[in-house]
């Protein structure tokens, strides 16, 4: 299972708590980033990030947006530097 990452972005009085409310077991915060939340965790049959946990936080009118790690494009990158 591959982990997923995203950004949630709060408004008003929203805290991370507050986005851990939100989430299932199988996701977790992660951390602040400026005034967003990290979230990662993996998907585990409905529980996914794009058909459960983003439609779940917009009901809380939270904007949760997926960060896609090209780690294979990372690696090449490493390569070339050393």
């Amino acid at each position: 299972m591959n982990t997923r990452i995203a950004k949630v972005t709060l408004r008003g009085r929203d805290t991370a708590e507050t986005v851990a409310a939100y989430l299932p077991q199988n996701y977790r915060v992660l951390g602040m980033d400026g005034d967003d939340v990290l979230i990662g965790g993996t998907d585990n049959h409905g529980w996914t990030l794009d058909r459960y946990v983003i439609p779940r936080l917009g009901s809380g009118m939270m904007i949760c947006k997926e960060i896609l790690l090209d780690l294979e494009h990372i690696g090449e990158e490493q390569n070339e530097l050393e």
